[in-house]
């Protein structure tokens, strides 16, 4: 009789020792259920209006920070305010209303507005330049968009400003709806419009691609 050998037989499947022993990390395979969340998620970013809507909040929230911080409000909104209420007094003084601008206060006799956050513009200006930047076009219509823009938006909001006025020494009755309601919701309305206005004059400047199928 032969003796017994003492030696082992390794398993048939070895590939996974050969693999750790080499110190290779193996990763276990996905599941069905991790696979249709990154597909899902690769549908999503492949459609470029989805990659706007995300671009568009990314850089909102990044004003909004910016905004919120002291530095922001003591040499940004403090001074546009003011620039405001010196601009609206002008105007305000060659309409016949002898007013004066204190900082951000407009006065006279009878009646007196401070420009504070919100009635500055720059919220409503904000929405507008965040969806223009990221808009897909030329920078030479981007710089077109935001100087019209900007010009467009500051003057609507003097003209806030100073027919809130008026309102306010004519009709004191109606200042807090147009205040609060009207010129708000007016005012986001136009700053809208101003941008379909750039994304339909940009369209025209340069055509989009067509193709056959």
């Amino acid at each position: 009789m032969g003796r017994k050998s003492n030696k082992k037989k390794l398993p048939k499947d070895t590939s996974s020792e050969l693999i750790n022993s080499k110190g290779e990390n193996l990763e276990a395979p996905e599941t069905n259920d991790e696979k249709k969340k990154k597909n899902s998620l690769k549908r999503f970013l492949s459609r470029p209006i989805n990659k706007l809507f995300i671009l568009f909040l990314l850089a909102l929230m990044s004003f909004y920070i910016l905004w919120a911080t002291p530095f922001f409000q003591d040499n940004v909104i403090k001074n546009v305010a003011i620039a405001y209420a010196k601009t609206s007094s002008i105007i305000l003084n060659i309409l016949g209303y002898s007013v004066h601008s204190l900082g951000d206060v407009v006065s006279n006799k009878s009646f007196s507005i401070s420009i504070q956050n919100g009635c500055d513009g720059v919220e409503g200006l904000a929405i507008y330049l965040c969806a223009l930047l990221i808009y897909p076009t030329s920078w030479s219509n981007k710089l077109k968009g935001i100087f019209f823009g900007v010009c467009f938006l500051v003057l609507l909001n003097l003209l806030r400003i100073v027919s809130l006025f008026l309102i306010g020494i004519h009709i004191p009755s109606i200042f807090d709806l147009m205040h609060e309601s009207v010129w708000q919701v007016l005012f986001i309305m136009m700053s809208i419009l101003a941008l379909l206005i750039f994304i339909n004059t940009s369209n025209k400047k340069v055509p989009l691609e067509t193709g056959t199928l």
